[in-house]
């Protein structure tokens, strides 16, 4: 269903992002929402590695439920490639294994859903850094 909706420009969508990691929504709560919503409108070149893991629904139930850290984890298309740990003073570190710039990308917070989500906006930025905000060598297209 996904594929039915109209993508957001690349570079409003990287705003977004840029919202996101900058804790301008709130609460993590929100910033999961937001999150969600972004990544029905992924822009074309980075739908094939933006996606949760999961269905829109199976995570909304999750927020609804206040799983907050089990719904952060499936921000990431491939669970696999995120470990998720809490070090002896409470700090969580997320770290997703982004192999498209083949690195570890880290991310921290006070609970598992905000270390995700930095974790997700660093590497989608990271991502931005590296390819372009319009994301063309990701996929090999070229502007026309």
């Amino acid at each position: 269903m996904r594929n039915e909706i109209k993508p957001l420009a690349p570079a409003l969508w990287f705003r977004r992002i840029e919202m996101i990691a900058r804790g301008e929504l709130g609460t993590i709560e929100r910033a999961l929402r937001h999150a969600a919503h972004l990544i029905q409108l992924t822009p074309k070149p980075f739908r094939e590695v933006v996606r949760l893991s999961l269905e829109e629904e199976t995570f909304e139930a999750l927020l609804e439920a206040g799983e907050l850290d089990a719904a952060a984890k499936h921000l990431i298309a491939q669970p696999a490639a995120l470990k998720v740990r809490q070090d002896s003073s409470g700090l969580v570190e997320a770290v997703i294994s982004c192999v498209i710039l083949k690195r570890a990308i880290h991310g921290s917070g006070d609970t598992v859903a905000a270390a995700v989500v930095d974790a997700w906006t660093t590497c989608l930025l990271a991502l931005r850094d590296v390819y372009g905000a319009d994301l063309l060598t990701l996929t090999g297209q070229h502007p026309r």
